[in-house]
């Protein structure tokens, strides 16, 4: 019992399809779900799809093909050699027409990086889902048993079970022109031989002068006649097949170093013109590791930055003890890198700042004594201090702290901390805080230093630090507004005049809005208080409160019951109630909704 097991239930695998392709034909054959099947052959468990066609030993495919009763080494043709890609994941293309004819089964060139089009169908090959916009086959696919074939299994929304679906057998092929020069490019790369020894060696130099002819032939000055498909290739080709993260990309990266940076090149670019390498690596469009790799290969000596072109010590010295600039700044109005300045400064006695936050021209700047000292305290050795005064300013002219975080755009806990920053610093209360009905109130510190930002030259200051971004200061209708609405279900009913329109700013507490969504949608033109129980469970203590209530602040009329209809029925003397005219203007919705709203955001409470 020491050999292997074999399936009773087997698929063969096509001519040039790739492993997982087949392992996933398997498994929905075998009825189960693929990382099953691949964990019952005892194959390595891993998240992504590429490995199971580049980072196989042989030793698990040898055993694979034992207990599939397949010839020794048919699976070799299955999986491509890991050296053709290094570390970088590859990624899988498509041909919709592939998928159709074989139902579902993919190829194994769909994986290389110089495979861009099917020769078979004449056709661009996809890149992308058009359902949800990933490359197809990143991951292993789960329960493909469950699904049709050539579906996309991406799960859009990460640690669900639902999946993309998108049936990519059935997209529009990318069609291209007969006699494509695609397709002959693709022709001669599909014949390389992906086996054997050195197969990168082999192969890249072949893959590289295809691709370069390719790209001569769909080069800019084409582009006019170049169909949408076609500009498609050139986008492909030029991105794909040069990622400098691939390791075929990063050959021709290198290869195409070797050739433009030359000894020549350097005696021009970088000691003639002064131009840093990583100036060179940008406008080459080579990765910079890559150029210090060629430049070293040269036998050159790497310097630490450019020279500038002119360095003015009286200058320099302006610049970084009295403007108390950076010294990346100063480098970047001269043309040069951090090092030749620092150097300079190193020679000239200059005692450098520490590096870091500590340096910032905001930190160590002070201000003249005529300023008060609060504010200097404020802005002093910080970051901000400004903003914080400002915000400030601007919080004690509303009721509250919520009324200005929503105002400033913040949240309450983010002013709250910056107005504790401005205490700390001040060393002293600014402000009691607000208890519904009563709004904060500034304390004498406090509106001492609203009086010192009241003045002209600390207006200056700030506006000068600020820039054009400083915050207004609030209306009188935002104000307004505000304080109509502070205290939650304490705060006012609005007013309804009978006679002039809606007030620009309405307040309705909270507790009104069950009675009054009654009186707005559940009832006909009247109702009375035991109709109102009846219909919303209210205490009728309460609702005969509220009932005043409204009725004082012009939302509803009264009427007592006629006598004439009183003497029918038992019981006591009904008074009717009725929305008035300009109540019924007001846009209640809204504020059921916001209290809805309210609700769904707060925490709820279980009991144990």
């Amino acid at each position: 019992m020491n050999g292997l097991r074999t399936l009773s239930i087997r698929v063969a695998p096509l001519p040039g399809e790739s492993l997982d392709s087949w392992l996933e034909a398997l498994a929905r054959r075998c009825w189960m779900p693929l990382p099953a099947l691949i964990a019952a052959l005892g194959l390595p468990t891993r998240a992504g799809t590429h490995r199971l066609v580049t980072s196989l030993a042989e030793q698990d495919l040898r055993r694979l093909e034992v207990r599939l009763a397949l010839p020794a080494g048919r699976l070799d043709e299955a999986v491509v050699p890991g050296d053709l890609f290094g570390r970088r994941s590859p990624q899988c293309r498509f041909c919709p027409q592939c998928l159709a004819e074989t139902q579902g089964r993919w190829k194994l060139r769909w994986w290389l990086p110089w495979t861009f089009a099917c020769t078979r169908h004449q056709a661009l090959l996809h890149v992308l889902c058009p359902g949800c916009g990933t490359a197809p086959r990143q991951t292993v696919p789960g329960p493909v048993h469950q699904h049709r074939p050539s579906q996309c299994f991406h799960k859009p929304v990460p640690k669900k079970n639902d999946i993309c679906g998108t049936d990519m057998s059935a997209v529009a092929p990318l069609s291209l022109s007969p006699q494509h020069p695609l397709t002959d490019v693709q022709q001669q790369l599909d014949v390389l031989d992906l086996y054997g020894h050195d197969a990168a060696e082999r192969i890249f130099p072949a893959a590289d002068r295809l691709l370069t002819q390719l790209e001569n032939k769909l080069s800019t000055g084409h582009s006019a006649a170049m169909d949408t498909v076609s500009h498609q290739a050139r986008e492909l080709i030029f991105e794909q097949t040069t990622e400098h993260a691939s390791l075929f990309g990063s050959w021709r990266a290198r290869e195409r170093a070797r050739t433009v940076i030359t000894p020549e090149f350097l005696n021009r670019e970088y000691d003639a013109s002064n131009r840093s390498l990583l100036q060179i690596s940008k406008e080459l469009g080579l990765p910079y590791a890559i150029v210090i790799e060629r430049y070293k290969e040269l036998g050159r000596s790497l310097k630490i930055g450019c020279r500038p072109r002119s360095l003015d010590d009286h200058w320099l010295r302006e610049q970084y003890l009295v403007g108390l600039r950076s010294i990346k700044a100063i480098g970047s109005d001269i043309g040069t890198s951090e090092g030749p300045v620092k150097r300079r400064l190193i020679e000239l006695g200059v005692t450098l700042r520490p590096t870091g936050a500590h340096s910032r021209r905001e930190v160590l700047a002070r201000l003249d004594e005529s300023v008060p000292r609060d504010i200097r305290a404020s802005v002093e050795g910080t970051f901000h201090g400004w903003l914080r005064l400002r915000r400030f300013q601007i919080h004690m002219a509303f009721p509250s702290l919520q009324a200005t975080a929503a105002y400033l755009k913040i949240t309450p806990s983010s002013l709250a901390r910056q107005i504790k920053q401005l205490e700390t610093a001040i060393g002293a209360q600014l402000f009691t805080r607000a208890a519904p009905p009563v709004p904060h109130q500034a304390t004498d510190a406090g509106a001492l230093l609203l009086r010192h930002l009241d003045e002209e030259h600390a207006q200056e200051l700030m506006r000068h630090a600020l820039g054009p971004d400083i915050t207004p200061l609030p209306t009188k209708d935002v104000l307004a507004n505000a304080v109509l609405t502070f205290g939650g279900s304490k705060a006012p009913l609005s007013r309804l005049p009978p006679d002039t329109a809606l007030p620009e700013h309405l307040n309705v507490p909270a507790p009104l809005l069950p009675l009054l969504r009654h009186l707005f949608y559940d009832t006909g033109s009247e109702t009375y208080a035991g109709e109102i129980h009846a219909a919303t469970g209210i205490e009728s203590s309460t609702i005969y409160v509220q009932l005043r209530r409204l009725k004082a602040a012009g939302w509803l009329r009264s009427q007592r019951e006629l006598p004439s209809n009183r003497m029918r029925r038992a019981g006591n003397t009904r008074v009717y109630y009725s929305l008035t005219p300009a109540a019924r203007l007001v846009p209640l919705q809204e504020f059921l909704d916001a209290e809805q709203s309210e609700e769904m955001d707060s925490p709820t409470e279980m009991g144990g």
